[in-house]
């Protein structure tokens, strides 16, 4: 399976301590290949597993929802979401839990 990262929010795995993602769609748990750059010149940046997916609406999201997703504050994450993707107050995100982390060509 495949999912796809910005540069920014993948090198945050190893640099803000990020153990979560946000998706306004759930993925199934399992190992995924990750990938970023244009979809016509794909870059593989590394591999991780989901391991646990949970539903949430934004205006759900805690400050320790964005500590876990890498930023330093709620408003900077979801500044992030809805420049990524079309959301409102009432819109359903999905935090997905994060292990096993791996760049491309290192172990």
């Amino acid at each position: 399976m495949i999912i796809r990262f910005t540069k920014d929010n993948w090198e945050k795995f190893f640099t803000k301590g990020k153990k979560t993602t946000l998706r306004i769609h759930p993925r199934e748990v399992g190992h995924y290949d990750v990938y970023g750059g244009s979809y016509y010149k794909p870059e593989k940046r590394g591999e991780l597993d989901i391991v646990k997916v949970e539903p949430r609406k934004v205006t759900e999201l805690t400050e320790q929802d964005a500590k876990d997703d890498g930023f330093d504050s709620k408003e900077e994450l979801v500044k992030e979401l809805k420049r990524l993707n079309s959301l409102t107050s009432d819109s359903m995100l999905y935090k997905h839990w994060i292990e096993n982390v791996k760049e491309a060509g290192k172990k």
